[in-house]
């Protein structure tokens, strides 16, 4: 018998690769299905006929040498009939195309009541191939629902966004499923869908409030000291910031003026960390009161308001005081005063010269006994004194 011309593989359910172990497995259950035995008499012959192929079968490819030359002359009497014929190759069969997805399940997971959640699938062909028309058959279920359906021509994929309702407290407890139908062209998959219903956690407590800003102040009353009418004092300086050393978005001094102080610094600073105020005394009005006095101004670090007192002595101009810038001026002063007294003197000495003068020259003319009475010749009896004056 030519046996090139019968496939023996096929004969025994088998492919060209198979083990001596496989081609004894098939040859007994084959003469199993196939023995006279087990069929009816009228198919005894047929048996018979395929038991003599079966027995061949096994005897030919059982064999390593009797297998080789098999499959020798097999390839050879293919061989020979293409070129006797000169078929062309038959091409390959086409792979059956399958809708491959990611993922092949869509779990949520836990999901806690009045939660909601977000799952993408992907589905795209085996052989990459496009797809003409897809779409979601099913677009909603138990717990879950397509977010934007629609239909997709012309494409290399599909993504299709699955969320989940929100469940509410009547929502049954623990793991539930579902199922997405999708059709790709001629070609419908389905798609599981699960989920773990879980009771929500109490709401966590409610976070402290937070803490209230405060302005940190260098000084919180300044003294400007003794101010009087035309004086100016010296600069003070007030700084103030946060307590935390935030930034300050807007800083503004509320009011810019008083009775005996002024700010000399910008009222207002943007995008800063601290402010810094400058106050000088004066201008006093002349009628103003004397005395110690004390007002206050106040300044805004974004919502947050201080207040700064601002205290000063009000009194009476004071004497000036002799400098070195005014020397000269004391200098000539005293000159004057001198050069007056010197004249004074002079003068007094001329007064003096001449009243003396005028009193040497009595009755007497030149006589060295008289002299002038005094004092206490008043009291003297009138003969103390010389006849002659009587």
């Amino acid at each position: 018998m030519n046996t090139a011309s019968i496939d023996l593989y096929a004969v025994l359910g088998l492919s060209k690769d198979a083990n001596l172990a496989a081609i004894r497995t098939a040859f007994r259950a084959r003469m199993r299905q196939t023995h006279p035995d087990s069929r009816p008499p009228e198919d005894a012959e047929a048996a018979h006929e395929e038991m003599v192929l079966l027995n061949l079968a096994y005897e030919t490819l059982r064999d390593p040498g009797k297998r080789a030359a098999y499959d020798l002359d097999r390839r050879a009497a293919r061989n020979a009939k293409q070129e006797q014929h000169h078929e062309p190759t038959p091409p390959p069969t086409p792979q059956p195309r399958v809708i491959v997805l990611d993922p092949q399940v869509v779990d949520f997971g836990s999901v806690f009541t009045g939660e909601t959640r977000d799952q993408v699938v992907t589905v795209r062909l085996s052989d990459n191939s496009t797809i003409r028309y897809a779409w979601a058959l099913t677009d909603c279920g138990d717990f879950w629902q397509v977010v934007e359906p629609q239909p997709y021509r012309d494409v290399s994929a599909v993504r299709l966004r699955l969320r989940v309702r929100p469940l509410s407290a009547h929502d049954a407890l623990g793991p539930r499923s579902d199922r997405l139908r999708i059709m790709v062209d001629d070609l419908v998959v389905v798609v599981p869908v699960r989920i773990n219903v879980v009771a929500a956690p109490p709401p966590p407590p409610p976070a402290p409030p937070p803490k209230a800003r405060a302005i940190v102040l260098n000084h919180r009353y300044i003294n400007l000291g003794s101010l009087w009418v035309g004086a100016e004092g010296q600069d003070q300086v007030v700084e103030a910031r946060f307590d935390d050393g935030s930034p300050i978005r807007i800083a503004r001094v509320l009011n810019t003026t008083g009775s005996f102080w002024h700010v000399v610094s910008e009222p207002v600073v943007r995008d800063t960390t601290r402010l810094i105020i400058r106050i000088q005394g004066g201008p006093v009005a002349p009628d103003h009161a004397q005395g110690r006095f004390t007002e206050r101004f106040q300044m805004r670090l974004d919502d947050v308001v201080e207040t700064v007192g601002v205290t000063a002595l009000i009194t009476t101009p004071p004497a000036p005081r002799l400098t070195f810038a005014n020397w000269q001026d004391f200098r000539l002063t005293c000159l004057g005063v001198i050069m007056l007294l010197s004249l004074l003197l002079l003068l007094g000495s001329i007064l003096f010269s001449g009243v003396y003068a005028l009193l040497n020259t009595g009755p007497r003319g030149h006589d060295p006994t008289w002299h002038l009475p005094t004092t206490y010749a008043v009291d003297l009896d009138a003969h103390c004194w010389p006849k002659r004056w009587h």
